[in-house]
């Protein structure tokens, strides 16, 4: 038996890449040093003949341009047996940085289409070596399973099946083609899917030439965790990979699904820890979800993140800027503190740190995000829009603390906008406010809107209580410089001005608007503006120490009508009052001074008011008017210390009142030549008319004052009561008081000459004795209490009709005291009393002592 053995040995270098004409088809493809070594064994015997190839590649290269060099070595070792229809692959080992793939298997021929030759194949490998270029991993060892044919006639290599496994549960299943064309880069065809492997494997099995600004992002920024599954796509033409055109969304294309692993972001922001999310990819456009993870503050705070996004549109044309939208939870100082990070830096423009603020917020932020170095971050745009809850900020805003703020922010470049519902230094508050940041041009905007209780108004405002009822929504903008412009609808509010005697009710329209600047405990309303249907009042008031400072106001208009201007000054409890102007509706000052003895002392706070006015008109009761008015009052509570008034009634009668207090004695004295007037203006008694009045009482300080009152030549008009004495008749007598004195007495208009009374007023009541009215047609006198503490009459008194003819008995020495009682007592009368409340006394009447004379009559007086 023969055997022959023949080798061949055969060695060459391609030369290096050419430019123009048909080499720049080829330019930046270079095969290297190529050397080939085949032996050939005849076959003897059993043993069949056999050819073996071994090829060495060296030095290889592609120039994929923007895409980088792929250098590489092959080894090649093969066999053919002869009787089988197969080349053995004994070592197919492939060299590419420091990826190591080690491949056995065979190839086997098949006719093709039309009769052409076709190849099959199955390579395999256990201890492959995967470590790509630009790739942090440590290599990968993987195994690796690819079955497919060549087909001659077209070129093209395919790769039915490929598996690809690491050893753990995961797995990487795919398809593939590459078509060669003589003078163009190869065009490839492939899909993968990925299944429940760890991201650092597939960062080794990413292919370099594959949506590489998706590749290089999920390379540099995703680190740890796994992919739950995930699919890669490539078609791409022959001659298109390397030619300087980015490849399109159609061309590559693919998603990944990953969890528990870590996202890095740009800048300082933390990266996102334990995320779900995916990378969705397609050509040069990436967009990676975030589902939700954890970012942990520099601090050790923790911020919850969800439903993120980071869009890279163009990621292969510098400046490369991703879009993030992420939705954000934590506490308040988590989530200042990561706007406070670059290249947000939202809170450079803020004057509180994020350890200032307590509470808990979510929301959302979009950012520029900077994926590479040299790009201005100051041309960044950005958003942060948070909702609140519980908020509170350490430091004063404005003067005022905020708490138990819950609303909203949005903070971008330029512009901060709050809207919130929160306590303002403890008030209930509605907040809405633009604030500029840095050098913006932004105007700045604020309204507060106050829900001001009693309990809320004296924390704002302390003393504006003392005038102020009820429930009020009170607007506030800054003015910068610790003043605010404050605006409220006092509609729903009770107002009171105390020292005016004047009230505003609820339900009655009614504005305020002024500027608050409140420093040292003061409070300053200047531009004062109170406004209403019927009322308006401007001009600057001062709060301080709980009540009223101060006010000059230079407009005042409590009723249709008035136009004066008031000052008052407080030093210590006591006011000083001054008013001046042209008229003035007097009625509710004068109700409040006459009756209402509680609000007098509330209107005073305690202490002393010292009043001095000059008006030109003053309105009364009644349709009553005193002109060219002058009054100096001094007086604590109801206490009067002096008072003089001067004034005019309006048929021109002259009005004097004066009332001092020197040397522990008080002295008080009135006269008018209007007596009717005066009454009517006071809102005493509507129904005198005429007559001059003189009034005089004296006491000790602290004792009731006592004096008399004397009126003369008035008439009395439309008196019901005087009526219903003379149309009273006794029992058993069907004749009237009327009939009785056989006068025809006009009740309606009864003239008196004179009336008088002796008077003793204390505190709270007011008694008078020895009263008497004389007339031509009618007389009576009186005696009792008018008022007392309980605002309760006592009156009893004796009415006598036909008084001219009665009194000539009176004046008889004798005859005079048997039959009229006394000078002022006539012959004939009746006896009367007035008792239950001052307002509106019962009037009771004694008929049986109309025909009672003189000192018989006295058996029947009231008692």
């Amino acid at each position: 038996v023969s055997r022959r053995i023949i080798a061949l040995d055969a060695t060459a270098t391609s030369p290096a890449p050419e430019t123009g004409g048909e080499a720049a088809a080829t330019a930046g493809t270079r095969i290297g040093s190529v050397e080939v070594k085949l032996t050939g064994v005849e076959g003897a015997g059993t043993d069949p003949s056999r050819l073996s190839a071994n090829m060495t590649l060296k030095g290889s290269e592609i120039d994929l341009k923007a895409r980088g060099v792929v250098s590489g070595d092959i080894d090649l070792a093969a066999s053919l047996t002869a009787g089988e229809d197969r080349i053995d692959l004994d070592r197919l080992l492939v060299t590419t940085g420091r990826s190591v793939l080690d491949f056995q298997g065979a190839v086997t021929s098949r006719s093709g289409d039309g009769d052409e030759p076709a190849y099959r194949y199955r390579v395999a490998s256990r201890g492959s070596s995967i470590s790509p270029q630009g790739s942090p991993e440590p290599p990968l060892k993987a195994r690796i399973a690819i079955e497919g044919k060549f087909d001659p006639a077209s070129r093209i290599l395919h790769a039915d099946n490929i598996l690809l496994t690491s050893g753990g549960p995961g797995e990487v299943l795919g398809a593939a083609s590459i078509e060669l064309v003589e003078g163009k880069a190869p065009g490839l065809s492939a899909a993968f899917s990925m299944h429940d492997m760890s991201v650092s494997e597939l960062k080794q099995l990413w292919p370099w030439f594959g949506a590489r600004p998706a590749r290089l992002w999920v390379l540099a920024n995703l680190i740890g965790g796994r992919v739950s599954d995930g699919r890669l796509q490539f078609k791409i033409e022959p001659g298109r990979l390397g030619n300087g055109i980015p490849l399109s969304a159609q061309e590559s294309f693919g998603v990944i699904n990953v969890r528990g692993t870590r996202f890095d972001t740009a800048g300082l922001i933390p990266p996102v820890r334990d995320a779900v999310g995916s990378v969705d990819f397609r050509g040069n456009d990436v967009d990676i979800a975030l589902e939700s993870g954890s970012m942990f503050m520099p601090s050790g705070r923790t911020v919850r993140a969800s439903s993120g996004k980071l869009a890279i549109r163009k990621a292969n044309v510098k400046p490369v800027i991703g879009k993030l939208d992420i939705d954000v939870a934590g506490d308040a100082p988590a989530l200042a503190e990561l706007a406070s990070l670059d290249p947000i830096n939202a809170m450079r423009f803020i004057e509180f740190a994020p350890g200032d603020l307590a509470g808990e917020a979510s929301g959302n932020v979009k950012a520029d995000i900077p994926l590479h170095k040299g790009i201005d971050t100051s041309t960044l745009d950005w958003l942060v829009a948070l909702d609140y809850k519980g908020l509170s900020i350490a430091k004063p805003i404005d003067g005022q603390m905020i708490t138990e703020a819950e609303g909203s922010i949005v903070v971008m470049p330029g512009k901060a906008e709050i809207s919130a519902k929160a306590r303002l230094g403890g008030v209930p508050a509605e907040i809405d406010l633009i604030e500029p940041l840095g050098k913006s041009t932004v105007e700045k905007e604020r309204k507060v809107v106050l829900v001001l209780d009693e309990q809320a108004r004296d924390i704002l405002v302390p003393g504006l209580s003392a005038y102020l009822d009820g429930t009020v929504k009170v607007q506030l903008d800054s003015l910068g410089k610790g003043k605010q412009a404050v605006a409220a609808d006092l509609t729903e509010a009770r107002l009171d001005i105390p020292w005016a005697g004047w009230t505003k009710g609820a339900g009655i329209a009614g504005k305020v608007d002024f500027v608050l600047e409140t420093a040292d405990g003061q409070s300053t309303l200047s531009d004062f503006s109170l406004s209403g249907k019927s009322f308006a009042i401007d001009g600057t008031v001062t709060l301080a120490r709980g009540g009223l400072a101060s006010a000059r106001l230079s407009r005042v208009r409590l009723n249709r009508g008035d136009d004066v201007a008031i000052s008052v000054k407080r030093t210590g409890k006591n006011y000083a009052v001054d008013i001046s102007g042209s008229a003035f509706d007097a009625r509710s000052v004068v109700k409040q001074f006459t009756s209402d003895k509680e609000a007098v002392a509330k209107a005073s706070g305690g202490g002393s008011v010292s009043v001095n006015a000059d008006v030109g008109s003053l309105a009364g009761f009644h349709g009553e008017q005193l002109s060219n008015v002058k009054l100096d009052y001094t007086g604590s509570g109801d206490t009067v210390t002096e008072l003089k008034i001067s004034a005019t009634t309006k048929s021109g009668r002259a009005v004097a009142i004066s009332n001092d207090s020197a040397g522990g004695r008080r002295a008080m004295q009135m006269q008018s030549g209007d007596a009717g007037a005066i009454l009517r203006f006071l809102d005493i008694y509507e129904n005198m008319e005429g007559g001059a009045i003189k009034l005089t009482l004296a006491g000790d300080a602290d004792a009731p004052m006592t004096g008399q009152v004397d009126a003369r030549d008035f008439v009395v008009v439309n008196e019901p009561r005087l009526g219903s004495i003379l149309a009273s008749t006794p029992p058993g007598d069907n004749r009237s008081l009327k009939q009785a004195t056989k006068r025809d007495i006009d009740a309606s208009r009864v003239k008196f000459e004179r009336g008088f009374t002796e008077i003793d007023k204390g505190k709270g009541y007011l008694s008078l004795a020895n009263g008497v009215l004389r007339g031509p047609a009618i007389g009576a006198t009186f005696q009792g209490t008018l008022f007392d503490k309980a605002g309760n009459m006592d009156m009893t008194g004796t009415f006598m009709p036909a008084y001219g003819l009665n009194r000539i008995f009176g004046e008889l020495p004798l005859i005079g005291v048997i039959l009229g009682n006394g000078r002022d007592r006539g012959l004939i009368g009746v006896t009367f009393k007035l008792s239950g409340k001052a307002s509106a006394p019962n009037l009771q009447i004694n008929p049986l002592s109309v025909i009672a004379p003189g000192i018989f009559r006295s058996i029947f007086e009231f008692q």
